[in-house]
């Protein structure tokens, strides 16, 4: 499972998958990174809520989160889910509550 997610994140339809599901939810997209390594860590740096957020997969402890930033520096997880599936579907699946969640606790 680890590798296919690794594989998923350098698949330039994943990115787009991905991409559009934030478009879709009002969230321009600045950018898509790629961690190296065994994991396929991942975050999309998107604009939301007038200001940069992220939505991260960290690959080794398999939750996917919304990051917001916090004032005195870093990043706050205001949103952590878990993804039942580790392809695509199941990510953009992620992203989509990701939103949701986040609009329901207004965040």
């Amino acid at each position: 499972m680890e590798r296919k997610a690794a594989a998923l994140a350098d698949d330039p339809a994943f990115v787009a998958a991905i991409s559009a599901a934030c478009e879709a939810a009002g969230c321009p997209v600045n950018r898509f990174i790629s961690a190296m390594g065994p994991y396929g860590t991942w975050l999309v740096e998107i604009q939301r809520a007038g200001q940069v957020q992220r939505i991260v997969w960290n690959g080794k402890e398999a939750r996917l989160a919304l990051q917001v930033p916090l004032v005195e520096g870093g990043w706050e997880d205001p949103v952590l889910i878990e993804i039942p599936t580790q392809d695509t579907a199941g990510f953009v699946a992620g992203v989509n509550e990701i939103f949701a969640s986040a609009a329901q606790r207004d965040v």
